[in-house]
């Protein structure tokens, strides 16, 4: 029997949940007690299709993307009703319950965040984001993101991450912490043993973590150690090695040395477990990624990850295959009853922990997103915006601009395209961010307009033209930026169309603002820009506050989370 103090951090269990535990392990199949080990990705809202996958699966949770009130609720009730034992349902909503619901409130990135010091929007980040999940039946966030930012080529963690100051990210992720389960849901922290370090992504690779055992322990084990002692009940492994601990505590197992924690038993047992005093639920990183298949073949990693002591199995290639899979281990060895114990003990804790047990349909998927207090997540949206917009440099004294002599401004646009439209290839709706740009600077009494620097029709016409005809255009330029975080991005460096003609080789002819609304290291690509502003997220706010602080009616109150030396971190091959 596994010695889990069920009435300890972080279920804090009484007696009847206890005993609901315990009578629903012994009362299921074989067969149910694999299927609980599987939390699968929402890939349709199609009523026979989910309750198909829930009858052949029998899974312990779903993870679904951003998708319509009506359509989450819909499916989360489905999945509900066709599950003998309620189900973990949870999403990213890093960034605001938009994780989830379309229609819900995008606060910010936690960069954003970051940039304000005050762990005080962290806790309205994980409330927001919990309370709109919860008023439509997600009862788990896949956040907060502990991950240090220290490599600024990492193209996957960068404005996801408070920064790369630790006491900020400890103080902040904890704030997290408190903010989502006040509103009645479970966090996800991740990804252990701690993301940012390469630069590269573990969805491509599997990554390393290159931190010295000290500098790991007062770094991201402190962060780890401070959201663990606030109560966090999941924690997301990743696809990321700790080498150094691996020679320091298991010289003796030199084949597990770039192991990724979510196949390495040291990582997730004595460092984890023992040194962390982790009592929660682990579950995988998603395990489509190279970064864990680069590892064997997938009949062997299924089962492995979770002898290896990850509770849960985070999406699947094809669920029946990843399913016999997970079975034939079981039947093999690989997975002992033991260790299938102490998974199931986990998973079924947590469901308990959210009061999930005899909870009718519409108790678990309520239904209640439109009674949810939207002008004051509007209102916390907006002071998250003024508060956490930053001025990186000003080495020209140029700003604030004075819409009399700076009346013409042309923005000039480079960013990449929005995931829903890199992945499910749905147009973004509404209105473009250099146009909200325009519109907040017109408000503010300049004559801003979208210059379309990346035609090649324009820049044929425009080479046509003296110089000084050209300029003549415009009193300033805003070279305004989204190079956005994505998963299977290589890099979060500008790309340039028009033979690099809209790269900013006009600075020293026209004053220059760069406008980030992503990657806050885009003047590692634009060092010649010497006004730059940092706005980390393109919430609808944020864009008013940036124009008025160009106009000089706010004050710039961020201060960078991130160091902005372009230090190189070397990657382990």
């Amino acid at each position: 029997m596994n010695n889990i103090d069920l009435k300890g951090m972080p279920f804090n269990l009484n007696d009847e949940e206890i005993k609901w535990v315990n009578e629903t392990k012994n009362n299921m199949s074989i067969e149910e007690k694999i299927g609980q080990l599987f939390f699968l990705i929402g890939f349709t809202t199609e009523k026979e299709v989910l309750k198909s996958v829930v009858n052949n699966i029998r899974p312990g949770g779903m993870m679904y993307r951003k998708t319509g009130q009506k359509n989450v609720v819909e499916a989360h009730k489905t999945l509900q009703s066709a599950s003998k034992i309620p189900m973990l349902l949870a999403a990213n909503i890093e960034a605001g319950g938009n994780g989830l619901i379309e229609e819900g409130t995008f606060y910010g990135h936690q960069m954003l965040v970051g940039a304000t010091k005050d762990e005080e929007y962290a806790y309205k980040l994980g409330l927001i984001s919990g309370r709109e999940a919860g008023s439509v039946g997600g009862n788990m966030a896949f956040a907060p993101i502990l991950d240090i930012n220290k490599n600024f080529r990492n193209p996957i963690t960068n404005v996801r991450s408070f920064g790369d100051d630790k006491e900020t990210i400890a103080k902040m992720s904890s704030a997290y912490v408190r903010g989502a389960q006040d509103a009645g849901i479970s966090v996800t922290i991740k990804h252990f043993p701690g993301d940012g370090m390469d630069g590269r992504d573990q969805h491509l690779v599997t990554t390393h973590n290159t931190c010295e055992v000290d500098e790991w322990r007062e770094s991201f084990g402190m962060i780890y150690e401070k959201s663990i002692k606030d109560g966090a009940r999941g924690l997301m492994v990743g696809h990321i090695s700790l080498p150094a601990y691996m020679d320091k505590y298991a010289s003796d197992k030199p084949e597990l040395k770039y192991y990724p924690a979510t196949l390495n038993p040291v990582l997730l047992n004595k460092l984890l477990r023992e040194e962390l005093g982790y009592n929660g639920l682990t579950m995988t990183d998603a395990t489509l990624m190279t970064g864990f298949g680069q590892m064997g073949k997938r009949k062997d990693l299924v089962p492995e990850s979770i002898a290896a002591g990850c509770d849960m199995f985070l999406f699947t290639r094809m669920p029946e295959d990843d399913y016999k899979f997970m079975m034939d281990g079981y039947k093999n060895g690989v997975i002992t009853d033991e260790r299938l114990d102490e998974a199931l003990t986990r998973i079924l804790a947590m469901k308990a922990s959210l009061k999930m047990n005899g909870k009718t349909v519409d108790e678990l998927v309520p239904d209640n997103f439109d009674k949810i207090n939207k002008e004051e997540h509007d209102r916390w949206t907006k002071e998250l915006a003024y508060k956490g917009v930053t001025l990186v440099k000003n080495d020209e004294n140029l700003l604030p601009l004075d819409n009399k002599k700076y009346k013409k401004i042309g923005i000039m646009y480079n960013g990449n395209e929005s995931l829903e439209k890199a992945v499910f290839g749905e147009e973004e709706k509404g209105l473009k961010v250099y146009e909200k740009m325009v519109n907040a600077l017109n408000k503010q009494g300049f004559e801003a307009f979208y210059y379309d620097f990346g035609n090649i029709m324009n820049v044929l016409q425009d080479m046509q033209k003296p110089l000084d005809e050209w300029t003549s255009q415009f009193d300033a330029i805003i070279y305004l930026t989204k190079k956005e975080v994505m998963s299977n991005q290589t890099s979060l460096q500008l790309n340039y169309k028009a033979m690099g003609f809209d790269a900013p080789w006009f600075v020293k002819e026209v004053p220059t603002i760069l406008v980030s609304l992503a990657n806050p290291y885009q003047t590692y690509d634009l060092p010649m820009i010497n006004t730059v502003i940092n706005a980390y997220s393109a919430t609808e706010h944020i864009f008013d506050a940036i124009a008025e602080k160009i106009a000089g009616k706010s004050k710039f109150e961020g201060i960078s989370p991130v160091q902005l030396d372009f230090k190189e971190i070397p990657i382990i091959l």
